[in-house]
């Protein structure tokens, strides 16, 4: 009688757990995440930069900082604004926004502001964008 019993509640917790078998459930994937790199002058990777991305609910998705080689990462659409502080301008140290091939990601918009100086324009063809000292540089990505 136990061995029947048992397999009885055995039997019931499986058909309990298993649901209806028919039922689909979507899981909504989120946005699209892309990867870009944040490059010098000789193509090596910028880190420890910090960058903050908000999405267009003006709702803080990303706040980090680039990886050892530049990466990045952002939803199509949000605006992600790095932390220039201590660089010391694009005549002095160009920066480039590009792709994991290295090549430029060009036509992005850009705004960088330090209190004093304010540049607005689009990335060139490789990825170079102006700056200026010490500056705030937001991408509508």
């Amino acid at each position: 009688m136990k061995k029947i019993t048992g397999f009885m509640l055995a039997g019931a917790a499986v058909l309990a757990l298993s649901g209806c078998g028919d039922t689909e459930v979507y899981v909504d994937p989120g946005p699209e995440l892309v990867t870009l790199y944040l490059l010098d002058d000789f193509g090596y990777g910028v880190d420890h930069v910090p960058y903050t991305c908000v999405d267009a609910y003006d709702e803080v998705v990303v706040d980090d900082m680039t990886h050892s080689d530049g990466e990045f990462t952002f939803a199509i659409g949000d605006r992600c604004t790095f932390d220039l502080f201590g660089f010391p301008g694009d005549i002095d140290a160009p920066l480039y926004i590009a792709d994991i091939d290295g090549y430029g990601k060009e036509d992005i918009p850009y705004a960088c502001d330090n209190s004093v100086d304010f540049i607005e324009g689009t990335t060139d063809y490789d990825g170079w964008f102006a700056y200026p000292v010490d500056a705030y540089c937001k991408f509508y990505l």
